[in-house]
């Protein structure tokens, strides 16, 4: 039977307990066998391969969602790998990529979103950044058809010279 304890100094260290270089992230890895429900936050890099129901938080974490994974949660990191199923609204203030055969079904809410072909995405894309995006003027995108629709004919009636 195994003894579990949260005091430091009467367990034996582990690997998150070494100091790491600088530019190195631990990397926590939930295996396909995992199933959770609740509230899961975490720093670093996390690789959810199983099922989780709840909500998934990081302050400049990066979570990677594996082939097998199935989650149905609210997610906010700064950076998402989708490659399984979500259910669920995603909020990135990174990136948000879609890759393989991900299956999303909920808002995504990012400054920058990636999305290999094939992906399922049922749900709406915004920014993140409260500013008004700045929008392009369409307005005199026809030349042709402005002139055209001016003299009083149609397209079809105008006449190359």
């Amino acid at each position: 039977m195994a003894t579990f304890t949260t005091d430091p100094n009467k367990r034996p260290p582990l690997p998150s307990d070494s100091p790491r270089p600088n530019g190195t992230r631990a990397t926590t890895v939930l295996t396909a066998d995992c199933e959770f429900k609740g509230a899961l936050a975490f720093s670093g890099e996390l690789q959810l391969h199983g099922r989780l129901e709840g909500t998934i938080e990081s302050e400049g974490g990066s979570l990677m969602i594996g082939e097998e994974a199935m989650i149905k949660a609210e997610i906010r990191v700064n950076d998402v790998q989708i490659h399984g199923k979500v259910q669920g609204n995603v909020y990135a203030t990174g990136r948000i990529e879609l890759r393989g055969k991900a299956e999303v079904y909920g808002d995504l809410h990012t400054n920058r979103l990636a999305m290999d072909d094939g992906v399922v995405f049922v749900g709406k894309s915004n920014t993140l950044s409260g500013k008004n995006q700045p929008s392009s003027d369409f307005s005199k995108m026809f030349t042709r058809l402005g002139v055209a629709s001016k003299n009083g004919t149609t397209p079809s009636t105008v006449k190359e010279a």
